[in-house]
């Protein structure tokens, strides 16, 4: 929050900033999520009105700073900061690599231009939330990341040291990844632009401070159904808080957090009691009997081989089977082999390193690796081939 030497902005303002990047986060969230194959929250934002030369990212340094300019709808800057090593691990999980942080990793033109195309998808997700949550068309410019080691954030961010800016810090979860951290900076006008917009969009002839809270209001119940959206799928989401009459003053908190009346189902993860604010309760939900389903059993049935056939089998597996290692084959000409000398090189359309065929009667059954033991040739079995000759010798 601000503090009280801060007159720029209203704590009203702040609470509509932090809850209007929540949910568009939530939003980015869910487009990461679906670029790197594995779940992403983007939660708890923290608000804080500072000037550029106070700024304060120690935490996330050696970092890098992604710059979007708002260029439709809405106008200004938002800065994302996030550490370099969050960003190679992202990237690692973007590309399969393994998830280690590389003291040695470089940002060099490839991975700058991943990163961009992440931080696109990210923020392109979440300009569409603004869109819809402020009832118009939001775009952004194409993201562009920066090294601050080579860029002083007060140069990037075009302003003098006694600007001022909304940092607001979110925690950031890439399950199986990492569990860390970013920021969100953002100008002065942007900042003051979707305050203002939020609330002339929910605002109404009631006093400015019953437009703001009907604002905030109404913000919560979106903010709800972003975070379901993230939520782990093995979690049971909560029922969305239905959302509060135009104008309505904001309710208790101590209500809004209060346990439900016996019979009625509890809210989990610290989401607000969606009934208390109206003072009344559905009726509660009358109990289900469910039982367990029982299933016939049926024996088990034998489709094996008569005992004759099984004994004829059984004299077959004696007979000695003669197995070839092929490394590989080559087609030349008649005239070419006539040619063939001493020293003469046959190249084969077999890489090197790649398994050889494990041939028996003429029949693949297998692909394996060469080895050397005690000085002989061998060969280690790495794959089965599924084959009709495999499976008439498997019968018994």
């Amino acid at each position: 929050m601000a503090n009280d030497e801060n007159i720029e902005f209203s704590s009203y303002e702040i609470d509509a900033v932090g809850e209007i990047l929540n949910i568009s986060m939530g939003s980015a969230a869910t487009a990461v999520s679906e670029l790197l194959n594995a779940k992403t929250w983007i939660t708890t934002p923290q608000v804080s009105v500072v000037k550029v030369g106070d700024l304060n990212y120690d935490n996330l340094e050696p970092a890098i700073c992604v710059k979007i300019v708002y260029v439709e709808g809405i106008t200004g800057l938002n800065m994302m900061v996030l550490k370099q090593n969050d960003v190679q691990l992202i990237l690692n999980q973007l590309l399969g690599n393994p998830l280690v942080i590389d003291p040695n990793f470089e940002f060099d033109e490839l991975n700058i231009s991943a990163v961009s195309e992440i931080m696109n998808q990210m923020m392109g997700a979440s300009a569409t939330a603004l869109s819809d949550l402020l009832g118009l068309k939001v775009d952004i410019s194409v993201p562009t990341p920066y090294i601050i080691e080579q860029t002083k954030f007060g140069d990037l961010c075009e302003m003098p040291l006694d600007s001022t800016v909304v940092a607001v810090t979110f925690k950031l979860t890439v399950d199986g990844v990492m569990e860390s951290e970013f920021m969100s900076v953002l100008s002065l006008e942007l900042a003051k632009t979707l305050s203002g917009k939020m609330m002339d969009k929910f605002s109404s002839d009631d006093s400015p401070n019953d437009s703001a809270n009907s604002a905030i209001a109404a913000t919560v119940a979106a903010t709800q159904q972003a975070q379901q959206a993230s939520m782990p799928s093995s979690q049971p989401a909560p029922a969305p808080a239905p959302a509060a009459p135009m104008g309505a003053p904001m309710p208790d908190p101590s209500m809004m957090y209060g346990q439900m009346p016996q019979g009625y189902p509890q809210q989990g993860y610290g989401y607000p009691n969606p009934y208390a604010a109206y003072g009344a309760y559905p009726p509660p939900v009358p109990p289900v009997n469910v039982q367990d389903a029982q299933l016939h059993q049926f024996d088990a049935m034998d489709f094996g081989i008569p005992t004759d056939q099984k004994d004829n089998l059984k004299l077959l597996m004696g007979v000695p089977l003669e197995i070839s290692v092929e490394i590989g084959s080559a087609k030349r000409k008649v005239k070419d082999i006539l040619e063939f000398t001493q020293g003469t090189i046959i190249e084969l359309e077999r890489q090197a390193g790649a398994p050889v065929d494990v041939v028996v009667n003429g029949n693949l059954i297998a692909r394996g690796d060469v080895v050397v033991i005690d000085d002989n040739f061998a060969v280690r079995i790495t794959e089965i081939v599924k084959s009709k000759f495999m499976d008439s010798l498997g019968k018994e």
